[in-house]
């Protein structure tokens, strides 16, 4: 049996901290985990009708795209407010293109095609954490020098540098692509790259997502003359419900062993299970602190 006390507002505060967790996605996962792969083609066409001979049938969850449409929506949204022959932010442009990062760590630039991979919004959060993003294996291709016991093994895999770049190998390495933190895409526009994830599609992938938890704290005040009364049936006796003579002693306390929480509806939404009973004092005022992570 339970008793009911009504919280105000004071009672009730919200607090937030961010979940960093860590991905790593093996290529033959990508599709299972909603990740999807598009191809952006350029046109020199000013307007593009949809033919159903343009869709590319990809690997990846929703792969099926126009390339020319993915294209045109990728230069909208993320390159035109570059200069198309240096590639470095404009001074002013009518475009927002969603920079990462105040530092200018390269050009941003695409050229006449693109693959873009796209994690869905519940595998990132609010963003992917700058810096730990990769993309491929270890071993990528062999060199031409041959050597005994096998072909020497170089690594091409694709990194992004802290401040919206993607880049081979390491932070510094030669840039290859972009990465909006924010919608969870790396987009590769490197010609040389982007032929060679375009024909291996399925790659390793790995990152850190940023996803908020929101903590409600309820604070529950039993001062030391409240809920000092047993409500439990078997404490109970006679048709007025009072105690049994074996707990009317002066030093009978009744026990907590759970906090309740309902709606205006009277509804429970959320039970609380104390690590163990508490007893209620009669002396001192007892307080009980509920959190529920959301």
């Amino acid at each position: 049996m339970g008793a009911w006390k009504k919280l105000n507002q004071q009672d009730v505060a919200v607090t937030s901290y961010t979940a960093k967790k860590s991905w790593t996605i093996s290529s033959s996962s990508l599709d299972s985990n909603g990740i999807q792969i598009h191809q952006a083609l350029t046109s020199s066409h000013p307007t593009y009708y949809l033919t159903s001979s343009d869709k590319y049938e990809g690997t990846g969850a929703g792969s099926t795209q126009h390339p020319i449409l993915v294209y045109k929506s990728l230069s909208h949204l993320y390159f035109k407010n570059h200069n198309s022959s240096s590639g470095l932010l404009q001074d002013s442009s009518s475009y927002v293109d969603y920079t990462e990062s105040t530092i200018d760590t390269g050009s941003r630039s695409i050229r006449n095609r693109a693959l873009v991979y796209s994690i869905p919004r519940n595998r990132f959060g609010t963003h992917i954490e700058p810096g730990s993003f990769e993309l491929g294996e270890d071993l990528v291709y062999a060199a031409e020098s041959f050597v005994s016991g096998g072909y020497i093994a170089d690594t091409e895999k694709i990194v992004d540098d802290g401040e919206g770049a993607l880049r081979v190998q390491t932070e510094n390495g030669a840039y290859v692509g972009a990465i909006i933190y924010s919608h969870g895409l790396a987009i590769i526009t490197d010609p040389v790259q982007e032929s060679h994830y375009r024909g291996t599609p399925l790659q390793n992938m790995s990152w850190k997502s940023n996803v908020p938890i929101y903590t409600y704290n309820y604070t529950v005040k039993l001062t030391d003359n409240e809920y000092n009364f047993t409500q439990n049936p078997s404490a109970l006796t006679g048709s007025d419900n009072s105690l049994k003579n074996e707990l009317t002693g002066s030093y009978f306390q009744p026990y907590i062993t759970a906090v309740g929480l309902y709606n205006d509806s009277n509804e429970l939404i959320a039970v609380g299970k104390l690590a163990k009973p508490l007893p209620k004092s009669k002396n001192t005022e007892t307080t009980i602190q509920i959190k529920i992570d959301i």
